[in-house]
């Protein structure tokens, strides 16, 4: 940004009512939690603000200048991401945006992407505006398009949300005001009316008309209030703020809000049925020698329109360790695997630990801080068969971890030989509920479907053939009209919707018939890695749900009743000796950048932990910084200052008169503007719009001498030389 026409005083009146404006920008939003990290966010946005108008300050329009804003840009962004607890990693976040921008040129649908790559969006993009307006009114004196924004802005907060903005238009109107005067006071000095202004008188000026301005508003303001007429009553902040966030999530849809594939760590189910857009982020990458669905957690009791899981028999121990053993899994020959999982990006909330079983022993965790105080507490729920890590604020996030899991049979001849006896009451009390509501016409059908079923797996059989046969597959869904029965809206209204849908309906279809069975979800197996078998990536978008129905004789065996899924089981082969070669390489290479991300975290965690005396370094350097260039015009005049007062005693010769008037030349140069192509030097001089007239007589006095020396006109007495070095000081230090 070119600012070295403008003092540095008023390139800082300036930027000071810039500051206000885009702080009355963010200010309104700021009750409206629409974002998932708006304390964070808002707090980081004002001292963002504030350091990207202080650069425009002194950087100039070069590679620097963007090297900087754009250091800027992604300290603040990566400042928001690890406050908000998600993990900032070099290499996570590399492959976070790469999935992002693959996902963007592939679908067109920015919607799709992360919310931590719409954030970086909109930090890059809110810094441009910065820089933009910033130098519309220290290059081009142009302020009235962002004011006149800033103001229909707030009028639409009013006019559209009843919000109560006037103190904001007070405030604004102040600020264009006092903007209008300083930007006013750059185009009199472009125009030579005030070439006498010195930096006092800057600094008169500016809080002069900061007094005239708080004046005249604060006497608008007492008038208004006076005059006013008892305001009539409005929705509250809160109602606006709920108003503007459903226009924000359904507004876009035609009324009906949509989501991103992927696993819900909140704990809290929503209304089953919203539409969905397919994810591609990596959620973690998976060695495993059979491919598996990977189970999260199971639920158990429907309510016509979610699924929730009341507290349970819950058992809490620490990591590594021997997950007990389950009364309602009785088979014991069952064969066991190990896996390995590791998350694209640590996780540093509660999770559930992902297998392709049943979990029996956690092997090993890998936490991103390495000698932690307390290991990782775990929590087992035998009824529901899901095992989950409790993470509290301030323990380690988890990049990954080892588990040893018991694989069911799945085969149909098994299945179809047990002889049939009969269900524990605790499993036929969990998992034959249905609610009361449930209409008529859904347990018909469940008897239709296993009519002539010979047992049980049969009738499971039957219900998932029925489901793949009848109903289709889709993403764009709604959700059920309000008071009407999820699953009843699938079979009988719009038969079409995805897992959620064929695995609730499977589910109360088997209940309806006295079946034990229970609602899981967790993810697919994943796209398999064609270089290294085994191995495993798993996306957002491989989030999945099926079913899991009770045999006497065999516990709980997964079903998928989705169309285009199937739950099959496949040893991988042994990897050949190039593909361990390639492997042995790749994990050397993921092993040195571990060690790099690592390395920066922890010089970020210890200068996190330090603030306080890092913070007053950053202040001592910046305020380095700030004199250094604020007394940069004068360090350049050193040079010269040295040839005259400690040379002085040596007659300086024609070449070291020459360059003392470099200085002069530069200052003309920076303040008017080079010397034109075909222009003599007093053509030049007299056409410079200098009116005081001491420094024009300097300058007369300044090219006299300048020609005799340049054109060799003969040398100059001792006296003269040293008075036209004089000048060449003197005239600099005005002139710049």
């Amino acid at each position: 940004m070119e600012n070295n026409q403008t003092p540095l005083m008023q390139r800082i009146w300036i930027s000071l009512p810039l500051m206000g404006l885009f702080v009355e920008w963010l200010l309104p939003l700021k009750p409206l939690d629409v974002m998932a990290v708006s304390k964070e966010w808002f707090g980081v946005m004002y001292l963002f603000t504030g350091l990207l108008l202080l650069l425009g300050l002194f950087c100039s329009r070069s590679g620097l200048s963007l090297l900087l804003y754009g250091v800027c840009t992604v300290g603040a962004w990566g400042y928001v991401i690890r406050q908000s607890g998600e993990a900032f990693g070099l290499r996570s976040t590399l492959s976070l945006l790469r999935q992002d921008s693959e996902l963007l040129f592939s679908t067109g649908q920015f919607s799709g992407m992360s919310q931590e790559t719409r954030m970086l969006v909109l930090m890059i993009g809110w810094a441009l505006l910065v820089y933009s307006v910033q130098s519309l009114a220290l290059l081009r004196s142009s302020v009235l398009l962002f004011a006149g924004a800033t103001l229909l802005y707030l009028f639409c907060l009013e006019t559209l949300l009843s919000l109560p903005v006037y103190d904001d238009l007070i405030r604004t109107s102040a600020m264009v005001l006092l903007l209008q005067g300083m930007v006013h006071l750059s185009r009199l000095r472009e125009s030579g009316k005030a070439e006498g202004m010195t930096r006092s008188l800057y600094n008169k000026w500016g809080f002069s008309l900061a007094a005239a301005v708080l004046v005249l508003v604060w006497s608008s303001w007492l008038a208004g209030s006076l005059a006013q007429p008892k305001s009539a009553s409005r929705i509250s902040m809160q109602q606006a703020a709920e108003h503007l966030a459903d226009w924000v999530r359904n507004g876009y849809n035609g009324g009906e809000a949509a989501a991103v594939t992927g696993y819900n760590l909140s704990g809290e189910e929503e209304d089953m049925g919203l539409p969905l857009q397919q994810g591609s982020r990596i959620y973690f990458t998976a060695i495993t020698p059979v491919a598996t669905y990977w189970r999260g957690e199971s639920l158990s009791e429907y309510n016509g329109r979610k699924w929730s899981e009341p507290e349970g028999d819950t058992k809490t121990g620490y990591v590594p360790g021997l997950i007990s053993g389950q009364a309602d899994q009785p088979r014991n020959d069952l064969q066991n695997i190990t896996q390995q999982i590791t998350f694209e990006q640590p996780l540093m909330q509660s999770f559930p630990l992902f297998g392709g079983g049943r979990i029996t022993q956690v092997v090993d965790m890998q936490l991103s801080t390495s000698g932690a105080a307390l290991p990782t507490a775990i929590e087992q729920n035998r009824g529901a068969g899901s095992v989950k890590v409790i993470l509290e604020k301030g323990q380690p996030q988890v990049e990954g971890y080892t588990v040893k899991v018991d694989l069911p049979d799945t085969s149909p001849q098994r299945l179809r030989s047990e002889s049939g006896g009969s269900d524990p009451a605790e499993i036929r009390q969990r998992y034959l509920q249905l609610p009361t509501a449930l209409p008529k016409r859904v347990r018909d059908l469940a008897d239709e479907i296993t009519a002539g079923a010979a047992n049980r797996f049969e009738q499971v059989d039957a219900v998932k053939k029925y489901l793949k046969a009848h109903e289709s597959y889709t993403l764009k869904t709604r959700v059920p009209p309000e008071g009407e029965d999820f699953v009843d809206d699938f079979l009988f209204e719009t038969h079409a919707g995805y897992c959620n849908h064929f695995s609730t309906a499977m589910t109360v279809l088997l209940r309806s018939e006295g079946i034990p069975a229970r609602y899981v979800k967790g993810f697919a197996p994943g796209k398999a890695d064609p270089v290294q078998p085994g191995r495993y990536q798993v996306s957002e978008g491989d989030a999945h749900s099926w079913v899991e129905v009770y045999f006497p004789e065999s516990g709980w065996i997964p079903f998928d009743p989705t169309p285009g899924f199937g739950l099959s089981a496949s040893a991988s082969r042994p990897a050949s000796s190039f593909h361990q070669m390639s492997a042995t390489g790749g994990e050397l290479l993921l092993k040195a950048s571990l060690w790099a991300e690592k390395g920066l975290l922890r010089t970020i965690d210890f200068m996190w932990s330090r603030k306080l005396v890092m913070g007053a370094a950053w202040m001592a350097v910046c305020s380095l910084a700030l004199v250094v260039v604020w007394l940069m015009p004068s360090l350049r005049l050193v040079p010269l200052w040295i040839r005259l007062h400690i040379r002085r005693s040596r007659f300086p010769d024609r070449d070291e008169l020459l360059v003392s008037a470099y200085p002069v030349w530069r200052a003309l140069a920076t303040r008017y503007g080079a010397v034109p192509a075909g222009c003599t030097v007093r053509e030049y001089v007299d056409s410079l719009p200098v009116e005081m007239k001491e420094i024009r007589e300097m300058l007369y006095d300044f090219t006299a001498d300048w020609e005799k020396i340049a054109y060799d006109a003969g040398p100059m007495e001792r006296s003269r030389c040293i008075a036209y070095m004089r000048r060449c000081l003197w005239i600099s230090k005005k002139v710049a």
